[in-house]
């Protein structure tokens, strides 16, 4: 029989340091839990960074979120990252469960249940540099083209203000154009246009936010209301956001994603 006492204290031993052992257990655990998981519900959303993208680390903020709400109450959530408008469509083909991270509009469009408020985003113009953009009332922009999003849930009185829309299939295509000279503005939010112009060397310095937000909107979780016999997936949801704050995780998920609420 191999002396453990003896092993351990030989000057070649190669025993875990503590730190490096803690680490261990704590992937251990985690990976027991999610092996215990039930299956949750199909979510999709679209890249929407910071708050969702592929590229990010646990998917950003928003999805980093969700799926810790979830895992709380023992449900390992599956979300889909697609093209904006196939999102929608997928929802309406009854895909999926719900979707993130959503506007009130279009929880509204979808016939969703809204969580409660994950972010607020201020929506406003974004331009070239050195483009000088002054006006009291948006309609004093009429006739001027206006990158937007296909799909997105803009507020009517936005588009209803005269200006010429131009539709890309994301944001980052709208941004791209804005600085050919393709279009004159691009509707954005902007955290989400910022973070997009600061990781494109061709955008970087060359575009703006205008300085002025036109909406503050809350940026949600929405799901497919639970037919009789089905998990009600909102209610979940929310206890599981109920125990992220009661616990301060929520908090700790912001900072290490450098979000505020």
């Amino acid at each position: 029989m191999r002396n453990i006492y003896d092993e351990r204290s030989s000057p070649n031993s190669t025993s875990m340091p503590p730190l490096a052992l803690l680490a261990c257990l704590l992937l251990l655990t985690c990976a027991l839990a999610l092996a215990q998981a039930e299956p949750g519900p199909r979510l999709a959303t679209l890249e929407y960074p910071p708050y969702a993208s592929q590229h990010l680390d646990d998917g950003g903020s928003i999805v980093a979120l969700t799926r810790r709400a979830f895992a709380l109450r023992g449900y390992a959530a599956h979300i889909d990252f697609l093209p904006w408008a196939r999102v929608r469509a997928e929802l309406r083909n009854g895909t999926y469960q719900g979707a993130l991270a959503l506007w009130p509009r279009e929880i509204g469009e979808e016939g969703l249940i809204a969580s409660r408020p994950l972010f607020y985003s201020e929506l406003g113009l974004f331009v070239r540099q050195g483009h000088e953009l002054r006006f009291q009332r948006l309609q004093q922009l009429a006739g001027q083209k206006l990158g937007i999003v296909r799909g997105y849930g803009y507020p009517q009185r936005i588009l209803d203000a005269g200006l010429t829309l131009e539709e890309a299939v994301d944001d980052i295509s709208n941004l791209r154009k804005l600085h050919a000279g393709r279009f004159d503005l691009v509707l954005l939010e902007r955290r989400v246009g910022e973070y997009l112009i600061a990781g494109d060397p061709q955008l970087h310095g060359q575009l703006r936010w205008h300085g002025r937000a036109l909406e503050r909107i809350p940026l949600l979780v929405g799901f497919v209301p639970a037919q009789p016999g089905q998990t009600d997936w909102s209610a979940i949801f929310e206890q599981g956001l109920r125990d992220l704050h009661a616990s301060g995780e929520y908090m700790q998920i912001l900072r290490r994603h450098s979000a505020n609420p």
